[in-house]
């Protein structure tokens, strides 16, 4: 089956809006330029005291995405420490894995002020090395918001698919994945 007929026949989810800055092996900080290991893992209830309003988590309900059965929501850590750099909610769709939502922490937001660069590419590169895990080549699929959709094509290689669908395809998706995950210590 042809790609976008694959893809079109997915449901509704929220337009992605986060800004790819770089594609580093590890987050960066943004002052020093010293490179930080990191790891993902499951977001557990415990972790929502941390996506409060009050420390400038404002985009999404994260609380609402961890009680959806199916969705898949993933923290990225830097490794030793239990601050979360940015969050990923997916779904294992037929053949591809569907993005919902992903967001960087306030503090990795911006272009001058942000603490470490790497963020938004790092948790794409998630969900297209569970694809490639679930035997889906690699494909993730998301909606854009309609400002950013050329800026996805050139930093993640996406494609339209049609509208604000856009898709990473397995030559990209396998790029990003041997960007973040080429040793064991970068999961």
């Amino acid at each position: 089956m042809q790609l976008e007929k694959l893809i079109q026949s997915r449901g509704t989810s929220a337009s992605v809006g986060i800004i790819i800055d770089e594609l580093t092996p590890c987050l960066v900080h943004r002052e020093s330029g010293e490179e930080y290991k990191t790891i993902y893992e499951p977001l557990l209830k415990s972790d929502l005291k941390q996506l409060t309003k009050n420390k400038g988590w404002v985009n999404f309900n994260w609380k609402h995405e961890l009680s959806i059965s199916d969705r898949h929501v993933f923290k990225l850590l830097i490794k030793g420490s239990d601050e979360i750099q940015g969050l990923i909610s997916f779904e294992v769709a037929e053949g591809y894995i569907d993005v919902f939502l992903v967001e960087s922490a306030p503090w990795n937001v911006g272009s001058s002020d942000k603490v470490f660069i790497g963020v938004g590419a790092h948790l794409f590169a998630i969900a297209c090395k569970f694809s490639f895990e679930y035997g889906f080549e690699g494909v993730v699929a998301f909606t854009s918001k309609t400002n950013l959709i050329e800026h996805y094509q050139v930093k993640l290689g996406a494609i339209i698919i049609g509208g604000h669908l856009m898709a990473i395809e397995t030559a990209r998706a396998k790029e990003l994945v041997d960007i973040y995950f080429r040793e064991e210590e970068h999961t």
